[in-house]
């Protein structure tokens, strides 16, 4: 009995024991896992939209400038290539500079008074502050000075190497039209030695003819005179017969009857009357007539023979008349030869003559021929000597404007380099200044009134965008080429006053291809006609997107933006250019077409291709930034849960936002640098990031 019982109480002790326990077990918590947390830091908050686009292809841009003046430069002309990034125009910057030091004065007075708040640090760590922020902003001025000297290097360079591309263009259309001109004057020496060889061919032609007929002139006056000479000499012979035959009938001196007499007298008249008239053709001297005659006399029978004396005075004194006839014929035939012999002597001198003054004539139009000729064969030698050199000068004034064009680009492109350079050396003291004064801010003792401190410091952060936007508008006074091109048209000429605002055509911030992406640029663009420059043969190509209404409000021309072709695996930059004034409705869904122009052209992008576009619609650098998850709106106040440095206390703090991004948000006031904020899935709220 007693073991029984006592077997009972061990096991009920047992039984409450496990009992006790248990009940210690289900009253116990686990220990909670530390909590997520982010650690607050300095980096890059941007907010984008994004829509999927479509490649196009454009044929022209027309650029405008983004503000209004008055143009002082323009440093291409049309039918010239620039490369993207190349300055094309300058309006006069005057005012913008001033406005720029009047920013900077502005923001060095909201500096100071931001000193002037920050006390409770010692002297030496409030000296030392000043004194890395005094070189950050000796710094910054440097840059600033340096931007200055750069753009006017870029900008006296530009013209210069403008200059020297006018003046080899100016030479070359020199040589070209003096080798023209060349050409029409060697062409035209050739002609005149032409026509006057011909001219003189033909002299020499005529006077050959001449000179033919002069000369068959000659021979014939010679074969008259020989002809003549023969008759001559038969004549004579003939009245040697007559006399002889006169003498052996005992007639008597030819001519002294007054019969005969009166026959030569007779005779010698008509021969002196028909000499000249039968110069060319001289009558024939018929001996055998006289011959004929005689003999015919000689056989002529007495018809009465009464008396034998008297039939033989009368035979023979007949025999005597027939013989002093034929006398006086010979003797008339004789005298009108010697005539004719001396015009045939005369014709014949004449054109011997004659042949010998052609003879010479001949000599000297062939002496003058042959000049010619070779005056011909040197003109066409020195045609083509001309020719060669006037072309060597053309093709050496081609390659000094090729040369002068290729150091322009490499000029004006290191030029920009420069000035982009210095920009960013800008942009980077700028963050300097900025980062040494949150550091004296860190480092230095809160004073009591922090409010007061926080809005001294967001006036001078106000100042300092200020100067930016000041500096913005003063690089706005430039235009530059948003893509490689032809400038196809100038619609703009210096000392025209131009509006800005890119004409109401939906700008382009063209300079903005050379800046950070958050910078703004100096231009604006529209791919219709009528711009201040037009540039045609793009070497780059288009995107255009359709988003939301809603999207469309927040996207400005000139904004960056990336491109991402999912089937090429390739992400690519971009810059806004322009956004439709007319909605496209589908389905009931008002969208907006936008147009960006990427940044590099790719031989794999075709037209069409779909791309997924995020457009930059805000982004500043070098901030306090936390995740948007670890801020909690509660009342229209944004807090956080700060972990304690234990790294198990949690502290309830208020921060002030700014710019609200895709991921991150902007702090700034109420975290530093290092701070370890608490992340809760419920916190923060959706970011700007939005679907178009």
């Amino acid at each position: 009995m007693i073991r029984t019982r006592l077997m009972q109480a061990v096991l009920g002790f047992t039984a409450l024991t496990l009992l006790v326990g248990s009940f210690k077990v289900m009253g116990s918590k686990p220990k909670p896992p530390p909590p997520a947390t982010v650690t607050v830091s300095r980096g890059v908050v941007l907010a984008s939209v994004n829509a999927t686009g479509n490649v196009s292809v454009e044929d022209q841009l027309a650029l405008d400038f983004l503000v209004g003046g008055t143009v002082t430069d323009i440093f291409v002309q049309e039918g010239q290539r620039v490369v993207a990034g190349q300055p094309l125009a300058h309006i006069d910057d005057h005012d913008a500079r001033d406005k720029l030091a009047a920013a900077q004065a502005d923001y060095q007075s909201a500096q100071e008074k931001v000193n002037q708040l920050l006390e409770g640090s010692t002297p030496a760590e409030q000296t030392q502050n000043n004194v890395n922020i005094d070189a950050a902003k000796t710094g910054l001025t440097k840059a600033m000075d340096t931007v200055g000297r750069a753009e006017d290097t870029l900008k006296t360079g530009a013209a210069t190497r403008q200059n020297d591309v006018d003046n080899a263009n100016r030479s070359l259309q020199n040589a070209q039209a003096s080798a023209a001109q060349h050409a029409k004057d060697l062409q035209l020496d050739i002609d005149q030695i032409a026509q006057r060889l011909g001219e003189h061919q033909a002299q020499l032609n005529t006077h050959q003819a001449k000179a033919d007929f002069d000369g068959q002139q000659a021979d014939s006056a010679r074969a008259a005179e020989a002809a003549t000479l023969n008759r001559i000499d038969g004549e004579r012979a003939a009245l040697a017969d007559i006399e002889q035959r006169m003498r052996d009938n005992n007639c008597g001196t030819p001519g002294s009857s007054s019969s005969g007499g009166t026959t030569n007298t007779t005779a010698a008249t008509a021969s002196a009357q028909s000499t000249r008239a039968n110069a060319a053709g001289p009558a024939t001297l018929r001996t055998a007539g006289y011959e004929v005659a005689g003999a015919t006399t000689t056989t002529t029978a007495p018809k009465k023979t009464t008396s034998k004396s008297t039939s033989s005075q009368n035979k023979n004194q007949q025999k005597c008349d027939q013989l002093a006839a034929q006398h006086d014929q010979v003797q008339n035939d004789l005298a009108h030869d010697n005539d004719v012999l001396s015009v045939v002597r005369s014709d014949r001198t004449r054109y011997e003559g004659y042949v010998r003054d052609d003879n010479e004539q001949l000599i000297s139009d062939h002496q003058t021929v042959d000049q010619d000729q070779r005056d011909l064969d040197d003109a066409k030698n020195a045609q083509k000597a001309g020719l060669l050199s006037d072309a060597k000068t053309v093709q050496d004034a081609q390659t000094a404007l090729t040369q002068a064009l290729d150091a322009k680009k490499k000029g004006d492109l290191a030029d920009q380099q420069a000035v982009d350079a210095a920009r960013n050396d800008v942009n980077t003291a700028q963050a300097q200044v900025a980062q040494q004064v949150a550091a004296k801010g860190v480092q230095e003792e809160r004073p009591k009134n922090n409010a007061e401190v926080a809005a001294a410091q967001a006036d001078a952060a106000s100042k300092l965008s200020a100067v930016a936007d000041a500096q913005k508008a003063l690089n706005d006074t430039t235009l530059v080429s948003p893509a490689d091109g032809t400038v196809a048209v100038i619609g703009g000429r210096l000392g025209e006053i131009v509006p800005g605002g890119g004409s109401n055509r939906g700008g382009f911030d063209a300079s903005a291809l050379s800046r950070p992406p958050n910078a703004q640029a100096s231009g604006s663009v529209s791919s219709r006609a009528g711009g201040f420059i037009t540039l045609t043969n793009l070497g780059t190509n288009e995107v255009k997107a359709r988003f939301s209404e809603a999207d469309t409000a927040k996207i400005q021309p000139g904004q960056a933006a990336k491109v991402e072709f999912e089937s090429l695996g390739q992400t690519l930059t971009a810059r806004v250019v322009r956004i439709d004034a007319i909605e496209t409705v589908v389905a009931n869904v008002v969208t907006y077409t936008v147009t960006l122009l990427l940044d590099k052209k790719l031989g794999e992008i075709k037209p069409g291709m779909t791309g997924n576009v995020d457009v930059i619609i805000a982004q500043k650098e070098n901030v306090l930034r936390l995740p948007v998850t670890a801020i909690n709106p509660r009342n229209g106040r944004a807090t956080v849960q700060v972990l304690g440095k234990d790294g198990h206390t949690l502290e309830t703090r208020q921060v002030t936002t700014g710019l609200k991004g895709d991921d991150d948000v902007e702090i700034t006031s109420g975290l530093d640098v290092g701070d370890k904020v608490v992340v809760t899935s419920s916190g923060g709220g959706a970011g700007q990031k939005a679907q178009g």
